[in-house]
């Protein structure tokens, strides 16, 4: 008997909508859309959500869009046993800003965008790690201190450059020690781990997007060298760079597909 991948996680449906105009849509497992233009407001059982651009929703069961100002939405339709728990889990609808996730707008776009040039095998597997980095993620955290969203940006906007906590706290015009309460605080990690997680991100990106040598990737994701990134990237990972290259690359397109657009994150 075969394994049937898509029984536990799998994309089942994709959306790209642009205009005015409203849908509903009912269905099971999770539904994820990010507003890439305009705005957007949700409605699921009873709530109202309002989206900015780059943020995406992530609900279950049925969901109304009202698109404003010439907006555009992408998304996709989430399903299988391991998808159908986390909707019950989710019990409704939040909308993210990617704060533990800072490359995932743009994975959603790639995937709506690249769908039907991705192998079967990839498609599980970027389905279960959304699902996971989504589970473990900013759902619900609602950042009150400016000082932190600021900081959060800053990270984000200055990765690749050398920016440590110490320069962070500087541009912030705050203590070292205050910065990293704080931002635990808020957060539940440190400057440091967050700025490190947003790297390897970066570093993936490179990885299976170009086929730049990894000193050239050390150098543009903010690490002094590729032997640091070596050992930062297989501690985050558990494997190293050209393992995960390789593992990606393999199980990520068709065969007769030779060029990459997806920015990958799997785990299997």
């Amino acid at each position: 008997m075969g394994f049937d991948i898509k029984k536990y996680c799998f994309i089942d449906r994709t959306f790209d909508v642009k205009g005015t105009d409203s849908f509903s849509l009912k269905f099971d497992g999770v539904c994820l859309f990010l507003l890439l233009d305009g705005r957007c407001s949700a409605e699921n059982e009873g709530a109202v959500l309002e989206m900015e651009p780059d943020s995406i929703l992530c609900c279950q069961g049925r969901i109304s869009l009202r698109l404003k100002n010439s907006a555009r939405v992408v998304g996709f339709n989430i399903k299988g046993i391991i998808a159908d728990k986390y909707a019950k889990e989710v019990g409704g609808a939040f909308v993210t800003g990617g704060i533990f996730a800072p490359f995932l707008p743009r994975q959603v776009q790639q995937i709506v965008e690249s769908f039907h040039n991705l192998s079967d095998n990839y498609i599980a597997n970027i389905s279960f790690e959304i699902l996971n980095t989504l589970s473990s993620g900013d759902r619900k955290a609602v950042i009150a201190n400016q000082i932190i969203v600021e900081a959060l940006r800053l990270i984000k906007e200055n990765y690749h450059t050398a920016y440590g906590v110490e320069e962070l706290a500087q541009q912030l015009n705050i203590s070292k020690s205050h910065l990293v309460r704080e931002f635990f605080k808020y957060t539940g990690t440190t400057p440091g781990k967050y700025l490190t997680s947003v790297r390897i991100d970066a570093v993936k990106h490179l990885l299976t997007q170009t086929s730049l040598p990894l000193n050239t990737i050390a150098a543009r994701t903010g690490f002094s060298g590729d032997n640091y990134l070596c050992k930062a990237f297989k501690k985050a990972t558990g494997e190293t760079p050209m393992a995960y290259k390789n593992r990606v690359i393999s199980s990520q397109y068709l065969p007769n597909q030779l060029t990459l657009q997806v920015e990958p994150d799997v785990y299997v």
